[in-house]
């Protein structure tokens, strides 16, 4: 009788300990070729040693997470980072969908090219004239 109370207290532990942790679980897309899903895109939870990359699908996924609220990274070479706040509580199971836009260079105009070029020969021509 001891070794049955034994063994149902025991697996209700294991089970308890089971709901401290969390799972954060996505799929990043990528908004410049139809939503397709982005492969190889860096995720991380900010201020954590968690990372990952996401798979062929656009997925990726954080197992045992401890509850509390993080900063969950999304980089991708060309593409802007997003941030995006996560409250995690014990066994939750957090599911996202996001979607990551290339990054707007700004160009000079031409305008400003030419007054640069101007500047540039006005200025080397003074100092070849003062020699």
């Amino acid at each position: 009788m001891k070794k049955v109370f034994f063994l149902i207290v025991l697996s209700i532990c294991s089970f308890s300990f089971a709901q401290e942790t969390s799972t954060i679980q996505g799929k990043i897309l990528d908004g410049e070729l139809f939503n397709e899903p982005l492969l190889m895109a860096t995720v991380s939870l900010k201020n954590t040693t968690f990372s990952t990359h996401t798979n062929f699908r656009g997925n990726f996924e954080f197992n045992d997470i401890k509850p509390g609220s993080y900063e969950i990274v999304v980089q991708f070479l060309g593409y802007e980072a997003i941030e995006l706040p996560v409250n995690i509580s014990a066994g939750d199971r957090v599911e996202l969908l996001e979607t990551l836009y290339a990054k707007m260079l700004s160009l000079p105009s031409m305008a400003e090219l030419i007054t640069a070029e101007n500047e540039s020969v006005y200025t080397s021509s003074k100092s070849s004239q003062k020699r």
